[in-house]
């Protein structure tokens, strides 16, 4: 799940078995739908808008107003990707998938081993650190995944590939909200530990939390470590609560 609404221009197979979707920030609860295609089925989450487009995401917001320029890009680029095809399926692809598949059936571990592997084959991929850090979140190893969250953030650009929460590896989205109430308590336990903070801060963005990131990501700003990264989350934050508004 992207950010800004679509994969970069990649050509690797995996983000044509993976696709991404538009992800409008209106609500809390997501609508999941299942789209099927002719080799997987995924799940893309979409808020409350009304129009079908019939690929499984929805061109409004809350107001049902269509935003046409946003919908306009975001098919020109995905139009000129499929036109392009991928590419041949590499052992990053093949990690790829099996990290994934274990991530659904809830092993971790597993799945982060399988995504570090992909990362080390693949570095110039934007979107594998992201994942790794879900897994390693996933695990409970908070210190680890805010180090990897920090690296994720920045390999990437926010106004041209966006950020990445890779939400769609959750089969069950109670257990992605489950996970994310384990960790503010964990942050409430320990509100100096700016670790914990950023990782809040982030998975609140990255469930349409833009109000309550604020404050966590306000409190790992004032750490050195993590000032770049918060920098980019609270930047975003702003971006959709404007959004939102209009």
């Amino acid at each position: 799940m992207s950010l800004g609404g679509w994969w970069p221009e990649y050509s690797y197979v995996r983000y044509y078995w993976y696709p991404s979707h538009s992800f409008w920030w209106y609500g809390y609860e997501p609508v999941a739908q299942e789209v099927q295609s002719d080799t997987y089925n995924y799940y893309t989450y979409n808020y409350y808008g009304q129009q079908d487009t019939g690929a499984g995401y929805s061109d409004t917001g809350s107001s049902g107003v269509v935003d046409h320029t946003t919908s306009a890009d975001m098919r020109e680029k995905l139009a000129k990707q499929q036109a392009a095809g991928p590419a041949a399926e590499t052992l990053a692809d093949t990690l790829f998938d099996e990290g994934v598949k274990a991530f659904e059936k809830c092993s971790y571990e597993e799945a982060g081993e399988k995504f570090a592997k992909a990362m080390e084959l693949a570095p110039e991929d934007m979107i594998l650190p992201f994942a790794y850090g879900q897994a390693l979140f996933a695990e409970g190893r908070y210190n680890e995944a805010a180090d990897m969250l920090r690296i994720a953030l920045a390999k990437v650009s926010p106004d041209k590939q966006g950020v990445f929460y890779p939400r769609g590896l959750y089969v069950d989205e109670n257990l992605l909200i489950e996970q994310i109430d384990r960790l503010a308590q964990e942050a409430a336990k320990s509100p100096s530990d700016t670790n914990l903070q950023l990782l809040l801060g982030y998975h609140w963005l990255g469930i349409g939390e833009a109000e309550k990131c604020i404050e966590p990501l306000t409190t790992a700003k004032q750490d050195n470590r993590n000032l770049a990264a918060a920098t980019v989350l609270l930047d975003l934050a702003e971006k959709i609560k404007s959004g939102a508004s209009q």
